[in-house]
């Protein structure tokens, strides 16, 4: 049986850009991807979304919406 991990992910809008990261190891080293990541235990979703953004690129973000569940 295979593991269930929750994720967040954020699409970051300004103007008519959309933001994405270029992943820098693991397995898509030099895919492109929505800046996000795990959702730990005992934390929403927004919470683990500010936290990722702020970690990997050291930004405070407003989430204005969420896009999918």
């Amino acid at each position: 049986m295979k593991k269930e991990i929750d994720v967040v992910a954020a699409i970051i809008v300004k103007d008519q850009y959309i933001l994405a990261t270029q992943r820098g190891y693991g397995d898509f080293k030099g895919g492109w991807e929505f800046p996000g990541g795990k959702v730990e235990q005992e934390e929403s979703k927004e919470h683990a979304l500010k936290r990722e953004i702020a970690e990997e690129l050291k930004v405070k973000i407003r989430i204005d919406s969420f896009f999918m569940h």
